[in-house]
């Protein structure tokens, strides 16, 4: 009751309508509807009905249906009000100026298809679960209706935060007082115009503002019926107010959804709006992992020992690049997709985000000297310590000196560029069983002290994070002895990346692809008979995780198949050393012989 009194507090001055049981039957569809065409930036967007909107999308709405499980005229009372009243309030409204969903009606397919796949995966989710089995059973269709509310009204906020629409004579649609197709019918508006703010953090809690607009009051009081905590974590995700100690199952699947929805979307656009631009909406999801990291990581607590975080008098600084490794690390275990394939790229977005400062025009990273440590080390400056601390209590007190190391002006600057160059070296070198060693002014990875509960772990196989066969695993890895790379005919070698590969790891890929170009240093990568074999060092030498590079390239059927159940990993001895890698199909590599020839046998050797 105290909710639905917020909700009119907050205005909500609508009421109930019935929705038309004339469009209770919605054809299931397999193939993905596009809305209309059109631009805002040349002549302005045509506004639609609720009914032509849904027609548009009727393949979602039939998915939908089925995975609600209902009825038609269950699905009809209890669903399509819900529907058609969102589809009224954003119309034909686009998500984003040119990034995800950017097309006229992307905001209802953004809302419909993120509200639909975190729907879908409540089938695997049990809700209430210190519950006895029959209070489950009454309570489970309000959180998977409750899953479903939230995924549709995600990103909501984007209308009350990032857009202005107006007519042609001017005039300004006010989305705190009424729905964008009501505002229409009001004034008969024949074409709207979209004007983008300036890019700024988001501020997801502005949705609830628009949400009783939306959430009729008698479905808001069916979720909250002797239960409340159904409306408090289905408000807590679609505002972004989660306290990592809840365990926010909603906000759990929207954001799984999500991420799902907008990565798909961005592969199958192939946008060209630049790749931090594009995937901007990660920085989110970075900056709450870094906040749910300083709440529960021994190893994030401000100042500690061997910290990841400092906050002296001259701001809050994150340990580079071990921190982003730690934050990548925790996203990449909730399953969230599009994540940055290496700490350069997680860097980028945070930038682009304005959520880190560089220290000047051409370097990211920061030169730090806590207290009590032997020597500098590398770190990332946050804009403001509150943007990250403000989730603790009490506050932090910042130490009594200025952390951060200026360098003389005759220093020559180590950038991460600069890192990843000196590590695929001497990855290289090592390949040929040869160690080179380091230089004498300790760089990126010299300088980084390791967690308490993670020792330091020289670069060999087990930087991969994936282990050596040996005992159980041999049965089911693939071995390869004394395998020698073979010599091309052909003198030049390139990538042939499919579209669907990962941005990030394309690049990668490339680069070590083209090391075989450079007769100068040893290559990073082995022409062999059935392919080309990659060293997973490689990609660590490069700062990429190695198990999502081996991912990323099984979803593109990149690797060359091996007997079923076999790993992707292989392990081939070269120059006297048994390396743990993977073997990419000489389709993808221009300049490569024997296309086509069977893979290496698993028993050779």
């Amino acid at each position: 009751m105290a909710t639905v009194n917020l909700f009119k507090y907050l205005g909500w001055h609508g009421h109930h309508r019935q929705c038309d049981r004339g469009r209770q039957a919605t054809p299931t569809c397999p193939q993905r509807l596009h809305p209309i065409n059109g631009h805002a930036r040349d002549g302005g967007i045509r506004p639609r009905s609720v009914d032509a909107i849904s027609d548009d999308n009727r393949d979602i709405l039939g998915r939908i249906k089925l995975a609600y499980g209902g009825d038609a005229k269950a699905f009809a009372k209890e669903m399509l009000p819900l529907i058609r009243k969102y589809i009224a309030y954003v119309n034909v409204l686009p998500a984003t100026q040119d990034s995800f969903f950017a097309r006229p009606g992307g905001l209802v397919r953004l809302g419909m298809e993120t509200a639909f796949f975190a729907l879908q995966a409540t089938d695997s989710q049990i809700f209430a679960g210190r519950a006895t089995i029959s209070t489950r059973r009454q309570l489970e269709p309000r959180w998977r209706f409750a899953t479903f509310a939230a995924g549709l009204c995600a990103y909501l906020y984007r209308v009350l935060d990032t857009v202005v629409v107006s007519d042609a004579h001017g005039t300004v649609w006010q989305p705190y007082l009424a729905p964008l197709g009501e505002w229409i019918d009001k004034h008969e508006v024949d074409r709207l115009f979209v004007r983008w703010g300036e890019a700024r953090q988001e501020c997801r809690s502005l949705s609830l503002f628009a949400l009783p607009m939306i959430l009729p009051p008698d479905t808001l009081a069916y979720l909250s019926h002797d239960d409340s905590m159904i409306v408090a974590h289905m408000l807590a995700a679609i505002s972004g107010e989660v306290k990592y100690q809840d365990h926010n199952v909603i906000d759990h699947l929207v954001n799984r959804a999500s991420t799902l929805v907008i990565y798909r979307d961005l592969r199958e656009a192939d946008t060209q709006a630049g790749k931090a631009r594009a995937r901007a909406y990660l920085a989110r999801f970075l900056l709450k992992a870094m906040r749910e990291l300083v709440q529960s990581h021994q190893g994030w607590v401000p100042n500690a020992e061997r910290s990841r975080m400092w906050l002296g008098r001259d701001g809050l600084f994150l340990v580079w690049p071990n921190g982003i490794s730690d934050i990548l690390t925790l996203l990449e275990d909730e399953g969230l997709y599009g994540l940055p394939a290496s700490p350069v790229e997680a860097m980028e977005i945070l930038s682009d985000a304005g959520i880190i400062v560089p220290m000047n025009t051409d370097e990211s990273v920061w030169s730090i000297r806590p207290p009590g440590a032997p020597e500098s080390l590398e770190a990332l400056k946050l804009v403001t310590p509150g943007v990250v601390l403000a989730v603790l209590h009490p506050l932090p007190v910042a130490l009594d000196m200025d952390i951060a190391v200026h360098r003389a002006h005759d220093e020559v600057p180590a950038t991460e560029h600069d890192a990843r160059q000196r590590q695929a070296k001497a990855a290289a070198s090592q390949v040929q069983g040869e160690w080179v060693a380091p230089a004498t002014s300790p760089e990126v990875s010299d300088r980084q002290w390791s967690l308490p509960s993670i020792p330091p772990v020289p670069p060999t196989v087990a930087d991969t994070g994936i282990e050596p066969p040996a005992g159980a695993r041999q049965g089911r890895a693939k071995k390869v002895k004394n395998t020698e790379p073979m010599q091309s005919a052909k003198g030049r070698y390139s990538l042939r990346a499919p579209i669907r590969l990962n941005p990030g790891i394309a690049k990668i890929l490339q680069a070590i692809v083209q090391s075989l170009n450079d007769t100068s240093l040893p290559p990073a990568c082995y022409p062999m008979a059935s392919g080309l074999f990659v060293p997973l060092d490689a990609f660590v030498a490069r700062q990429a995780d190695a198990k999502m590079a081996q991912r990323a390239l099984a979803d593109a059927n990149m690797l060359v198949a091996g007997p079923a159940g076999t790993e992707p990993v292989e392990y081939h001895a070269l120059h006297g050393k048994q390396l743990a890698g993977m073997v990419i199909a000489s389709r993808f590599v221009e300049g490569m012989d024997g296309a086509g020839e069977p893979p290496i046998n698993s028993n050779a050797g």
